[in-house]
């Protein structure tokens, strides 16, 4: 068995609350040409703005989900929703009810198709106390993990107002997959290029990783379990500068953070690097038991070729396989 724990979907009933006007001029869906593009406005950084994703049949019908997923020899996907749609800036109180239904559009997909899909919840973090409760109303309808943003509208998650969402989690006994939303830099310097993508979301899911270490988050919950999008960013090619600041400098100590080289094995980290090389020296530095396929599908920057054949796989042994495929994220979601 294969199983993809990185994929998102919009569900149609989702679909059908913003086509109804639920969200105003917050989320919209607009058609242009005979395309149907999703809008949100929304001021970040201290600027108004407006980002547009087309909206393409992979994202929502699932035809063409079930016939990619028989291609690339995936048997079971664990849907989460778009991540672009955590929505952290909107008014916390809106963003439960969203969240809401995003999570029940997807439990219900779960339901219809047990031999298919799992389904992570979408949970309004910019109010902690709300995001847990809805964390363990998704739980009591089938959710198996969490999806979080690499940081709540600018914020980093070591803000100790997060900690009663962190509770719940490992009360719950459920993974937390932080996925980035390329917004850890100034807009306007990742503006051309794409770069927003190619460099903010790593930066993103980075900088969340220090922010998880040296603000003692994890020491607070040693149980906590994190699953990290694209081989977590920048952290593996970058730890032995944290290890060397450490030792040189006090700022990472202030929250009493012990080494950073005795964190970095408390999280899972998924395949999408694009490099055989970059892949072989992750699951040789991070171990076999940490690494767990993930395809980003349907986005373009995801890992949309037949499982077995993703760069550097091949170099590992039929064990190490078997845990990259299937065995961890079994493991990981209690699957």
């Amino acid at each position: 068995m294969v199983i993809d724990p990185h994929t998102h979907i919009l569900p149609e009933a989702y679909l059908d609350d913003i086509r109804g006007g639920r969200l105003g001029d917050a989320v919209s869906i607009e058609r242009v040409d005979g395309q149907e593009w999703l809008v949100m406005r929304a001021n970040i950084f201290g600027k108004d703005r407006e980002t547009r994703n087309i909206l393409t049949e992979p994202y929502y019908s699932l035809a063409p989900r079930f016939k990619d997923m028989e291609r690339m020899g995936v048997e079971r996907q664990v849907l989460s929703v778009s991540p672009f749609m955590t929505l952290y800036w909107l008014d916390a109180g809106l963003n439960k009810e969203v969240a809401a239904s995003i999570n029940d559009g997807l439990s219900a997909l779960a339901r219809e198709y047990p031999d298919k899909f799992s389904c992570m919840a979408q949970v309004p973090l910019q109010d902690p106390a709300a995001a847990a409760a809805e964390l363990e109303r998704a739980a009591g309808n089938g959710h198996i993990g969490v999806q979080i943003a690499a940081n709540v509208a600018g914020g980093n998650l070591d803000d100790p107002g997060l900690d009663v969402f962190w509770e719940k989690a490992v009360s719950l006994d459920l993974p937390i997959f932080i996925h980035p939303q390329g917004q850890a830099a100034s807009p306007e310097r990742l503006q051309d290029y794409y770069l927003r993508n190619f460099i903010g979301n790593p930066l993103d899911t980075t900088i969340a990783v220090a922010s998880l270490i040296f603000g003692g988050v994890l020491d607070r919950f040693p149980d906590i379990k994190f699953y990290l999008s694209h081989v977590g960013g920048f952290v593996p090619w970058i730890r032995g500068r944290w290890q060397h600041g450490y030792g040189e400098r006090p700022e990472p100590k202030v929250h009493g953070a012990k080494d950073p080289e005795e964190y970095f094995e408390k999280f899972y980290y998924d395949t999408i690097i694009h490099n055989a090389d970059c892949l072989e020296f992750a699951v040789k530095t991070l171990g076999a038991d940490r690494i767990v396929y993930g395809t980003d599908y349907p986005a373009d920057m995801g890992n949309h070729q037949p499982a077995e054949e993703i760069p550097g796989l091949s170099r590992f042994s039929e064990a190490d396989r078997e845990k990259i495929l299937s065995g961890n994220a079994k493991k990981l979601y209690k699957l």
